[in-house]
């Protein structure tokens, strides 16, 4: 991906509401065909960072380079927008035109963009294409605003939590239309909430958190920066015996299946099979992601010089 000509590129970008911080310096990039998922609790700074990069606020200081070219301000070129596709979380659309109308809308604004009916096809609403926007259900909304973010078959896409509402099967449809869209050496910016999702789609995950990226890596670099990992197993010993085991933070039970938490999951292990050398279903994992997560915007925690350089 490093070598690849960045499509994005943010340098020291700043701005302040009201005397209030928002974004405090925040450096980025982004290759062709890399699916960027930006993460962060709310009041982050999420959203304030994707409104400056598209120009619907302007930044007090630092730097845009959107497809190569440097941006200034809130102004974007006729031909930069042709380029770019934006889906936001709050979209909406005329109450009252079909899909089908919507898409042909679209469809006119672009000069090499997809036709009306590939548009329905793409979000696969073609049994819904004479249904005014106002009657369809919250997924089906999503399925035409992403389609629509996709009308100029552009070179970069910004994704606002693009399957909220979504049942389970169109929300992994979706994931496979954005697998393609990376496979075509389109570049997406993603903001999600479903972690799921992030560990699914992303290459590379950034967290912002109080206007700072405060760790940047791929989804199983991230997951190693947590302070322990998870050791399951079956075994004879007590819950007295297992919390005095070395590195043991947490003991929860399911039936014969024991869940531990530990900071050295190694020396857990070996003191575990000294103990009780009938231990079966033995399994040592990575925490999840929305573990790491939370730990890592946590109000406590201490976030390392290390955290917020890019690890990969």
């Amino acid at each position: 991906m490093s070598k690849l000509q960045p499509q994005l590129t943010v340098t020291a970008l700043s701005k302040r509401y009201a005397g209030v911080t928002v974004l405090a310096g925040v450096d980025l990039t982004l290759a062709a065909g890399e699916v960027l998922c930006i993460l962060g609790p709310n009041g982050a700074g999420k959203t304030t960072l994707i409104s400056a990069i598209l120009g619907l606020v302007a930044a007090d200081s630092g730097e845009i380079q959107l497809l190569g070219q440097t941006q200034q301000g809130t102004t974007r070129s006729t031909a930069l927008r042709q380029q770019c596709g934006v889906m936001m979380q709050i979209g909406s659309l005329s109450a009252n035109l079909t899909v089908a109308e919507q898409c042909d809308l679209f469809s006119s604004y672009y000069q090499n963009g997809y036709r009306a009916s590939e548009l329905v096809a793409l979000a696969g609403l073609q049994a819904h294409a004479k249904v005014r926007f106002g009657r369809l259900s919250g997924g089906q909304k999503q399925r035409l605003l992403f389609a629509l973010a996709l009308a100029g078959k552009p070179k970069l896409v910004f994704l606002d939590e693009p399957t909220l509402g979504m049942d389970v099967e169109a929300r992994r449809n979706l994931w496979q239309q954005i697998r393609q869209l990376k496979q075509q050496g389109v570049a997406v910016v993603l903001t999600t909430h479903y972690l799921e999702e992030a560990e699914q789609l992303a290459d590379r995950i950034m967290v912002l958190h109080q206007g700072q990226f405060i760790a940047n890596g791929s989804p199983e670099q991230l997951k190693a920066l947590t302070q322990y990992k998870v050791v399951q197993c079956c075994c004879s010993l007590t819950d007295a015996e297992l919390q005095a085991l070395p590195g043991v933070l947490q003991l929860s039970r399911q039936q014969e299946l024991i869940t531990l938490h530990s900071s050295h999951a190694e020396q857990t292990v070996k003191a575990l099979f000294n103990q009780d050398p009938a231990v079966s279903q033995l399994e040592v994992r990575p925490v999840p992601l929305e573990q790491a997560f939370l730990q890592l915007t946590a109000p406590t925690a201490e976030h390392s010089s290390t955290n917020k350089e890019q690890a990969a």
